[in-house]
């Protein structure tokens, strides 16, 4: 009879044939591990390059202990997963003395066995997975770490394979000035997740951004003083968005995407995007520029495509109205 892991890495491997993206391949493990293995709780957490790291997908805690870790995220914990071959296994029946340092991870009480391990991706950002289970794992015999081990180990070369087609597919499809992708991809994308928000009875958000007095800075200082302040501004929101969301450039704008996102998370992330772009104009005595957006959200404001865009920039030329650097 064929194991219960063997089975789910079977399982596994079908999932992700089927062209799935990096987050529908992290959702299955995490919905896999808590019904096959027995995973009280599970987390990703993701590390850039700037050392920040935050939980980008969670199954079995809440919204309050999620903000809780990413106000204090287990420095110590990713650091010493970081620098092991293999993943952390504790079972805290037996060895919960040796370790309480790593109790503070715990939402629950009373877990029976632990298991941490950063899969590493060959990319300048990586993800640790940290999980526990209240009763104990089950469904993977003795050597739970070699089990799972092989399982994260398969999840981390299909994450750098599916980084690696990503990034070759974005680079056919990106704008050469902004660094972002260009409209017809964001279109395609905003389509697919309509679609995908429709059967799931889920929700997005697309924000519509203005860069105001483009033309103006062009004629006073020329198309690259322009060229050279749009990469900037593209630069900042690739950084303050998040791996999920769809950037793209067309002209004197820029267009988001937010999957799985109200209008409240949007405005968020707009707010700090908006923050940093004005703090470097200022830096460079740059007083001509000024950014404006507005904020549609599926399905509340429609339920196709065109909707949704027309939603986001009623909004935006409502805030160009209101003041520079307002979000509506």
């Amino acid at each position: 009879m064929e194991s219960s892991y063997l089975k789910f890495i079977k399982e596994f491997l079908d999932f992700v044939r089927q062209k799935k993206s990096i987050e529908e391949s992290m959702h299955f493990i995490d919905i896999g591990f808590e019904y096959t293995f027995g995973a009280t709780a599970i987390m990703f957490i993701r590390k850039e390059k700037n050392s920040e790291t935050e939980v980008e997908i969670s199954r079995g805690l809440s919204q309050k202990y999620i903000t809780k870790t990413n106000g204090t995220p287990p420095s110590s914990l990713l650091a010493d997963i970081a620098s092991m071959k293999s993943g952390l296994y504790i079972d805290f029946r037996k060895d919960g003395g040796k370790y309480p340092e790593y109790a503070y991870l715990f939402e629950h009480d009373g877990v029976s066995e632990f298991y941490a391990y950063e899969l590493k991706t060959g990319y300048s950002d990586s993800y640790s997975v940290i999980m526990y289970s209240v009763p104990g794992f089950k469904n993977c015999g003795d050597n739970k770490t070699e089990v799972f081990d092989t399982i994260f180990s398969i999840l981390a070369y299909v994450l750098g394979f599916k980084r690696c087609m990503r990034s070759t597919s974005d680079s056919l499809q990106a704008d050469s000035v902004s660094g972002l992708n260009n409209f017809k991809y964001f279109h395609e994308k905003l389509f697919q997740e309509i679609q995908k928000a429709v059967n799931e009875k889920g929700r997005l958000s697309v924000s519509l951004i203005s860069i105001n007095q483009l033309n103006k800075l062009n004629a006073i200082n020329g198309h690259g003083a322009g060229d050279k302040n749009i990469a900037l501004i593209g630069e900042i929101i690739r950084k303050n968005t998040r791996m999920f969301d769809i950037a793209a450039r067309y002209g004197n704008k820029f267009i988001i995407l937010f999957p799985d996102a109200d209008g409240d998370k949007a405005k968020g992330i707009l707010k700090a995007i908006f923050s940093e772009v004005e703090s470097e104009f200022k830096k460079s005595g740059q007083d001509i520029l000024s950014l404006n957006s507005g904020v549609s959200t599926f399905p509340s404001d429609g339920v196709n495509e065109r909707d949704i865009l027309d939603a986001a920039e009623g909004r935006r030329i409502e805030a160009k109205r209101h003041d520079k650097w307002a979000i509506r």
